[in-house]
C-alpha cells in the first residue's frame, strides 16, 4: 500500500515567530539558572535535576532547530512565489503594452 504524505498543517507564520522567539528566551533563561546553580556547588540529586533539565534543553533546542528550518522553507518559498508572480505580471503588462497581434494575410 503506497504512502500517503501527510498533509500540510497551515499555521500562522507571526503566531509561530512569536512562539519561536519566546522559546528560545525561555531556553535562555533556563539555562542561565543551571549554569548560576552549578557555580553553588549543589548535591547530588540536584546536579540530578540539572542533568535532566540540561537534556530536555537539547530536546528542545533541536526541535527548535528543526522548527527554524521549516520556516525558512516557507518564507523562502513565499519569496519565490512572489518572484514569479511579479515576473508572469511583468509578462502580461508587456503583452498588453504590444496591443494585439496582427493575422498573418
Amino acid at each position: 500500500m503506497p504512502h500517503a504524505a501527510r498533509p500540510r498543517a497551515a499555521f500562522d507564520s507571526k503566531w509561530l515567530d512569536g512562539m519561536v522567539k519566546k522559546l528560545q528566551a525561555e531556553l535562555e533563561r533556563q539555562l542561565n539558572r543551571v549554569l548560576e546553580a552549578d557555580k553553588t556547588g549543589n548535591d547530588a540529586r540536584t546536579c540530578a535535576a540539572d542533568a535532566a533539565t540540561l537534556a530536555s534543553l537539547e530536546r528542545t533546542l533541536e526541535k527548535l532547530a528543526r522548527m527554524e528550518q521549516a520556516r525558512a522553507l516557507v518564507r523562502e518559498t513565499k519569496i519565490n512565489k512572489l518572484e514569479a508572480r511579479d515576473a508572469l505580471e511583468r509578462r502580461l503588462d508587456k503583452l498588453a503594452a504590444a496591443g494585439p497581434k496582427e493575422p498573418d494575410s
